[in-house]
């Protein structure tokens, strides 16, 4: 086996967890702003969303699993799981552990949501905005491929996507979108102006 070994499974699996992260906010921001219309969509398409959440932190815990196993950095429990425990990259390592821990409240929450007030849990899930933008931060500071050319247009593309996302949902939920508006007025007061 190559020496470099576990630092190719540390990038790739960091990589695939960042890509997959981005994915699971992406998919649940186009569920919750009613862009894909979840009405006739086969049950495994609403399911989708909390598979690729899954996918995540299995990838998320084989880039642990491999940085532990690696001999270039030491990476003990401690610089794994404490914020600003790691001597290297210090900061760029923190936000990633930051990231994780959200990451596992939000999964965590998400396991138990039915046991859970709606509004709680909600609030649980919002972390997963705070765990994108740390992912996005993580790998471009911590990670060794910012430079790469095809890191760099994935990073670009579904940063695009996602912060529209986000700006729609803003904006929808603000009543900024016309249907969703629209259905906050009563009807009596819809037919009363003539809408």
């Amino acid at each position: 086996m190559s020496e470099q070994f576990w630092w190719y499974v540390v990038r790739a699996s960091g990589m695939v967890a960042a890509v997959l992260i981005v994915l699971t906010l992406i998919w649940g921001l186009l569920l919750s702003t009613k862009l894909i219309e979840r009405r006739g969509l086969p049950a495994w398409l609403t399911d989708l969303h909390r598979g690729l959440g899954g996918l995540s932190c299995i990838f998320v815990g084989i880039h642990l699993a491999a940085l532990w196993a690696d001999s270039y950095e030491y990476f003990g429990p401690a610089e794994l799981f404490v914020p600003f425990a790691s001597a290297w990259k210090t900061g760029p390592v923190a936000w990633g552990v930051a990231a994780l821990w959200m990451l596992v409240v939000v999964e965590g929450t998400s396991l138990v949501m039915r046991r859970m007030p709606r509004k709680v849990w909600r609030g649980f899930h919002y972390l997963s905005y705070p765990v994108g933008l740390l992912v996005g931060v993580h790998a471009v500071t911590a990670g060794t491929d910012a430079a790469n050319p095809v890191f760099v247009g994935v990073t670009v593309v579904l940063g695009a996507v996602l912060v529209f996302l986000v700006i729609y949902r803003v904006l929808s939920r603000n009543g900024v979108d016309g249907g969703r508006a629209r259905s906050r007025i009563p009807a009596s007061a819809r037919e009363a102006v003539g809408r």
